[in-house]
């Protein structure tokens, strides 16, 4: 039974009753739905938050230990070598409690109440180890060793985003898929879109200001959810969230969930979410320093420093700091010159990550965030007759604040605060240098969240919360200028294992200050037809709800158009069905089928409205449902000793209610992968390729009336194409890292609307000091 119900060491001297009073009273604050929220007043109401919860980690007197508990002390060995390692997983399955290895490999689990354990360790790319029958004594020390064998193929990692239970990845009922570190490492990728690209099921779009942004399933990009650490960011542009904008050198993995999942995280979850779990400072090690030189003026910095106190007055309690920042530039490419296009433009790109994290035995989690994110991109120039640039930039900031706490082994219960803001600007220049126009507009997300988790039985999770999110914009492209909307949520879900078969069941009523009321209910099956064969099935309502801009956007060109709101448009609804089937030999072989349906209603689309003042007019209204289908294939084989593959087929289908394809959709993919690790300096060497079959498109600079709602679609198509990339990397020394690559070896170029960097080079050094 594997019922991993994981929340990291709970527990510490606090006013239990007056702490979480005040989050209660803070997550319910919120203003008049018909006035503006300011950023400052989120701002205000986090800090409020926030304020509470250190006061109450740091001053709270009451201490719970008794003689009657017990301690568990132990290490975890890893691999043939049985090296000591940090960042291990050890879990009390059947509790809410757990810890991780320290930094020499060493774990602690302090108030135990006396009785007998099952305990599981994991690690990223080794095998789970189950010790049972593990006694605790009161007032007495347990000592457990564990050793884990690798695994090539890594089914033994722990999950997070498909439930508010964490599983590990073979036993969660929801189809999830994790890029682990090594495969980003692999890419030699500067930024998260090249990465992404890379996924069977997932296509990259491009929109406004060459922002890349992720469809799944053959659903549009704004019916994805980008996710940090499971918390929402603000930042979007032409509904999508630029993943241009993540930097790769924070991020631990990246997990994805296809298919509805708006009954865990609300609107723009319909067609599924991309989750970025970054680094944890108490694993960090103490340094990392970066550069990459690449083709077309590719530079990337980077540098990251942690520093760690473990067991502070000689007791279970630990507190960990870290900083993370990069810079990133390149000179762009522009392959036709006659267009108003920079097919790949420039960037600049800056961003900085502040960590705090404090643990108080296994009880308590104090985690305290901020992030600062800066850009700037040529994305639109005259063409020879019309000389003009313009630059688009933003300044992004965020803050997370996260308190846990586990009252007892079958209860715990956080709080989360959250808030984001992002500043867009766009400039434009004349060919003189002169600027000429400008335009600012600022947008921002407040989230609060209080959930409670509790184990009714053995073999049930039980898991409910109030949440509460708060959408703001302040724009002169606006109708008056400022508008915002507030959601306030409910959820629970329950998961009972009982022998071979885990049932999810859950749900999320949301109600928003604008368009109403929505319930999303999912549920979910994983039934172990063999100790290697497992079978899961899922089906999900899923939302989205109009963003602001398709409410309330009132915008008028100086080039002959305007774009108007329609503030009665309805949410998007859909339907959603998966069903896969997954076989692992451990260490030897993974295969995956993952079937897909999708039935969308009240789609909103851009459309020709009308014309004014010789000014055509577009605007957005709910047209049509439309349906998308196909299945994806996955496999992952270990040959021999050092040489592994993978191979991945995509098909999809993408229809209207007339029946007629929906552009932007490329109905086969086809991926593999080889890799060799050699058995000196850690030498390792890859070599990927993708195939992207023809895909049908339109193209409004070949048929200008594509927003007519009356025109025929006239579809333009994006012919096939291959592209193959090649890497090694090395140690050369211990702590210092080398590796070197070509990307898109055949100078494969396609534009505007598939691969469009040419053949790259690049090489990065890297030095870690542990």
């Amino acid at each position: 039974m594997h019922l991993l119900q994981y929340r990291i060491r709970f527990g510490t001297s606090l006013d239990i009753q007056s702490t979480f009073k005040n989050l209660i009273i803070v997550l319910s604050l919120s203003s008049n739905p018909g006035s503006v929220i300011s950023g400052d007043k989120m701002r205000k109401t986090f800090t409020n938050f926030m304020f509470l919860a250190i006061l109450a980690a740091i001053t709270s007197p009451v201490c719970l230990l008794g003689n009657k508990n017990g301690i568990i002390k132990g290490t975890v060995a890893l691999g043939q070598q049985k090296d000591l390692e940090p960042g291990a997983n050890i879990l009390v399955l059947g509790t809410a409690w757990g810890t991780t290895t320290n930094r020499t490999g060493e774990f602690t689990l302090t108030r135990i109440p006396a009785g007998e354990y099952t305990l599981e360790a994991t690690f990223i790319g080794f095998k789970s180890v189950k010790k049972q029958n593990i006694i605790v004594r009161s007032g007495e020390i347990t000592q457990v060793k564990f050793h884990l064998p690798e695994s090539i193929i890594a089914m033994d990692e722990i999950v997070v985003t498909g439930s508010f239970v964490k599983h590990l990845l073979k036993d969660t009922p929801v189809i999830t898929e994790v890029i682990s570190a090594q495969k980003i490492a692999d890419t030699g990728a500067s930024d998260l879109v090249e990465v992404i690209r890379e996924q069977t099921g997932i296509e990259i779009s491009y929109g406004i200001g060459r922002t890349q942004s992720a469809q799944l399933q053959g659903l549009n990009d704004n019916h994805v959810l980008i996710l940090i650490d499971g918390e929402r960011i603000t930042g979007k542009v032409d509904g999508a969230l630029d993943l241009g904008q993540i930097p790769l050198d924070q991020i631990k993995r990246v997990e994805t969930v296809k298919g509805p999942m708006s009954s865990i995280y609300g609107s723009d979850a319909l067609g599924g979410v991309i989750n970025i779990i970054t680094k944890s400072p108490i694993s960090a090690p103490r340094a990392t320093a970066s550069i990459d030189f690449g083709s077309n003026g590719r530079q990337d910095y980077r540098l990251a420093l942690a520093k760690k106190w473990m067991n502070i007055n000689n007791q279970d309690r630990s507190l960990a700091f870290s900083l993370s920042s990069n810079w990133n530039k390149y000179f762009g490419v522009d392959y036709v010159e006659e267009d108003n296009f920079s097919e790949l433009p420039a960037y600049d790109k800056k961003n900085a990550t502040v960590n705090f994290l404090y643990k108080h035995e296994n009880h308590l989690e104090f985690e305290l965030k901020s992030s600062f994110y800066k850009d700037e991109n040529e994305w639109l120039s005259g063409d020879r007759r019309n000389r003009f640039t313009d630059i688009t930039g933003n300044t992004k900031t965020g803050m997370v604040g996260r308190l846990k706490y586990s009252f007892a082994p079958r209860f715990s219960l956080q709080g989360v605060a959250n808030f984001s803001g992002n500043e867009h600007t766009l400039d434009e220049y004349a060919a003189s240098g002169k600027l000429v126009k400008s335009d600012v507009s600022y947008t921002s997300l407040a989230n609060y969240r209080l959930q409670a988790t509790f184990l009714p039985y053995q073999s049930s999770v039980l898991t409910f919360g109030i949440e509460q999110i708060i959408d703001a914009i302040e724009s002169d492209r606006i109708i008056d200028r400022k508008k915002d909307y507030t959601t306030d949520v409910l959820y629970a879900e329950n998961e009972w294992i009982i022998s071979d078969l885990t049932l999810t069941l859950g749900g999320r009523y949301s109600d928003n200050s604008v368009y109403g009321s929505f319930f999303a209910p999912k549920i979910s099956v994983l039934y172990a037809l063999t100790n290697d064969l497992r079978l899961r099935f899922g089906y999900g309502r899923g939302f989205r709800q109009p963003s602001m801009k398709e409410l309330f956007i009132d915008f008028f060109s100086t080039v002959g158009y305007s774009v108007r709101g329609e503030p009665n448009l309805k949410p998007e609804r859909s339907h959603g069905f998966n069903l896969g089937l997954e076989y692992n030999r451990q260490g030897l072989m993974w295969l995956r089928i993952n079937s897909f349906y999708n039935q969308v209603e009240s789609l909103i689309d851009y459309y020709t409205w009308g014309e004014e003042n010789g000014h055509i007019v577009f605007s957005y209204y709910n047209i049509y449902e439309a349906v998308t289908k196909g299945v994806e294939i996955d496999a992952s084989l270990q040959f021999f000793a050092g040489l592994s593959g993978e191979v991945g087929y995509g098909y999809t289908s993408a229809e209207n209610n007339n029946g007629v394809d929906l552009p932007y959709r490329v109905p086969h993919f086809f991926k593999w992968k080889f890799a060799y690790d050699f058995d000196f300096y850690n030498l390792r060497a890859n070599i990927r390729g993708r195939w992207f079959d023809e895909k049908p498109v339109l193209d409004d600079q070949v048929n200008k009336d594509i927003f007519s709602a009356e025109a025929p679609i006239n579809y333009s198509y994006v012919s096939a194409y291959h592209l193959l990339d090649f890497q090694l990397a090395a140690e050369p020394l211990k702590n210092y890292r080398v590796q070197a690559g070509i990307n898109n070896v055949t100078n494969e170029q396609s534009y505007p609307f598939g691969q469009i960097k040419g053949r790259e080079y690049y090489i990065t050094f890297r030095v870690t000091i542990q």
